[in-house]
């Protein structure tokens, strides 16, 4: 090639329809000037007949797969100008670039990008305000097929290849994909507790397993809840270049009347009427925040950490997603800020309202404003060092980072409640706060605040009573101890019992209920959620009160022994071990465990494991990539599930 002479051109183009004006199909000659956001080439190094060319791609330039085409022009010659085209054979993948400056989702902290962009393993929090725990969870971003299957996922109808330059066009897209309730995407949610012909999702330790085989069938894989969509939309994120992060919300909020409250209906008896009771508070819910600027919104400080959610719960414009949302607006009460933010809102900072139905008019009994949207949490980069512990601390994970000041002002403070208030103008219930509450009532009704206790052990709950009125006070309702969902949703009731008091003035009264293991086994549902609820009325006063407390029973972890340091090629034991604390028998046992680098997703099935019996199994693995590497694992049963754990090696080059 003589460069006078001859020349070379540089084809690119990506999507079904490659275009010039869609910035689908681009030709470059090479050349020597480096044009700052624009598509560039320019040769770097010539030997013989092999040429080194740099190429330059502006900083919106469309995700995805490219194919590349070079077109070499030789000039002169008796024959004129000849022309071959070569096809480079495989596709060229371009992603989002969060290290450079001029990108939408640059973040200004490389150490942080270790953790949001680069970390393929983490822990997503769950269980409840009182006791939360990290679930160790396997991204595993750079694991094939992860990004040719979101790449699959992007090329689906409805979503052109020009489009994707936008993070916040590719993030919205995403939480409608990977959930299967509207365009056959990755994940079918189940909450019901019944998994025949599919995966208990409480059974994925990681998302390579759910993608690889969605990758290969093109059918949605079963089943998801929150926490597996989220840790599945942190994987697809990652692959693509973008800084995220999974989100624990507890006692998260789901309105689904765009109230921005939370409505707890009773009838003149003080008895629920289930028929107006449509919203719920989940003991917790998962979403995830996905790093951008929003250029598309005239305040620039709400670029940043923008909420999202996979998990199929209301429909937006049309289809199961959620978000992009700013956390700021969220802060600030600024719910039209798309996408969402009524809805994002009212999940971490809606107010539990409590209306009375009486001769066919509506009044508003109580309002509890902080008992929603509680220590918001995800897993704390390593850069921040670990998290400093008080004796009040709910979690002692010292991986936990409590991010709830970053979605709300501090409870009852002036900001917060001006938050909330500004939020509710946009609502259905605008001047909620402007009605008067019911007359002041003089018979306190306490569920004592239960602390945890192990599954296994025998239930005891406590309800309080005192008259603080100087005359004689009748009191008579219903007490009970109820299993829930992880939705916050009712499963069963386990007892119920009567209440029939009558409170001498000024005096207290205790009531206790003790449940054994063989009451309520059957009745659990997997995250061993209950709610000891009592309502009741006061004959006197008509008085209606409606009082909960929710508790969660804790499972063993599931311990991990390996080497501390192993070198590349090294094959090497892992025993995973638990002692069942239940006094039966465990049955149609089974251990998922995996780790990036030493071993794919593989299932072990075990035989049972006798009443408070100690479980032991070793599992061979061989060290293919260097690095601190994390081996995550989780036990099923059928009389238990959800019993798992995790560990560092540390895999060093030969």
């Amino acid at each position: 090639m003589t460069r006078k002479r001859d020349e070379l051109k540089i084809i690119f183009q990506t999507g079904d329809k490659p275009q010039p004006t869609k910035g689908t199909l681009v030709e470059m000659n090479l050349s020597d000037a480096d044009l700052s956001k624009q598509w560039g080439a320019k040769l770097v190094k010539r030997s013989d007949n092999d040429l080194q060319l740099e190429v330059m791609t502006p900083p919106a330039c469309p995700i995805g797969r490219w194919n590349v085409k070079v077109r070499a022009v030789m000039k002169g010659g008796e024959r004129g100008s000849i022309s071959k085209v070569h096809s480079h054979p495989k596709p060229i993948y371009i992603l989002f670039n969060p290290w450079c400056k001029d990108d939408q989702v640059y973040l200004h902290d490389d150490k942080l990008l270790e953790e949001y962009v680069l970390n393929d393993i983490g822990k997503i929090f769950v269980g409840n305000c009182k006791n939360i725990y990290g679930r160790p969870w396997s991204f595993a971003q750079f694991e094939d097929p992860v990004l040719d299957c979101v790449f699959d996922l992007l090329d689906k109808k409805g979503f052109p290849a020009s489009s994707r330059g936008d993070p916040m066009k590719v993030v919205r897209k995403l939480t409608a994909l990977v959930n299967s309730s509207d365009e056959n995407g990755i994940l079918t949610g189940n909450w019901s507790g019944d998994y025949e012909g599919g995966t208990k999702p409480t059974a994925w330790t990681g998302s390579q397993a759910i993608l690889e085989k969605y990758y290969e069938t093109k059918s949605p894989v079963e089943f998801g809840q929150c926490w597996v969509f989220s840790g599945v939309l942190t994987t697809c994120c990652r692959a693509l270049g973008l800084p995220a992060r999974s989100v624990t919300n507890f006692a998260s909020a789901h309105d689904t009347d765009v109230s921005i409250t939370i409505d707890y209906h009773f009838d003149e008896e003080g008895n629920p009427m289930e028929e107006y009771n449509g919203d719920s508070v989940w003991n917790f819910h998962v979403w995830n925040d996905v790093w951008m600027a929003r250029p598309d919104l005239k305040d620039q400080d709400y670029g940043g950490w923008q909420a999202c959610d996979a998990t199929p719960q209301e429909t937006s414009d049309g289809l199961f997603c959620c978000g992009p949302c700013p956390l700021l607006a969220i802060k600030k009460g600024d719910v039209t800020v798309p996408y969402d933010g009524r809805f994002i809102f009212a999940e971490v900072n809606a107010d539990k309202v409590y209306w009375k139905m009486e001769d066919g008019t509506i009044k508003k009994m109580n309002v509890k404003s902080q008992s929603v949207g509680q220590y918001l949490s995800t897993f704390r980069p390593r850069c921040l060092g670990p998290v400093e512990m008080s004796r009040k601390s709910p979690c002692w994970d010292k991986r936990w980072d409590n991010i709830t000041g970053q979605y709300k002002y501090s409870e009852g403070t002036g900001a917060e409640r001006a938050a909330v208030f500004k939020a509710n103008f946009g609502g259905i219930l605008a001047g909620l706060y402007d009605q008067p509450l019911e007359e002041s009532q003089d018979v306190s009704v306490k569920v004592v605040d239960r602390k945890q206790g192990n599954y296994g052990d025998d239930i005891e709950v406590d309800v309080d009573f005192e008259n603080l009125s100087k005359e004689e006070r009748t009191v008579s309702g219903t007490w009970s101890l109820q299993s829930y969902y992880s939705t916050g949703v009712f499963a069963h009731k386990i007892r119920s019992e009567k209440i029939n008091i009558t409170l001498n003035p000024a005096q207290k009264v205790s009531k206790k209920m003790r449940i054994d293991f063989d009451e309520y086994d059957k009745k659990t549902m997997e995250g061993c959620y209950f709610k000891t609820l009592c309502v009741c009325a006061v004959k006197e006063t008509h008085q209606t009160s409606s009082e909960d407390d929710d508790f969660r029973l804790i499972k063993p972890d599931l311990d991990m022994e390996a080497p501390a340091e192993v070198n590349v090629g090294d094959t090497f034991k892992v025993k995973a071990m638990f002692q069942n604390p239940l006094p039966i028998l465990l049955t149609l046992c089974y251990l998922e465990i995996q780790g990036p680098g030493l071993l794919k997703p593989k299932i072990f099935k075990q035989s049972s494991v006798g009443a408070k019996q100690t479980f032991m199994y070793e599992v061979e693995m061989t060290a293919t990539k260097p690095g601190t590497r994390t081996i995550v694992a989780s036990f099923d049963s059928k009389e238990i599930v959800d019993i798992n754990g995790s560990c560092e090696i540390e895999v060093k080059e030969k």
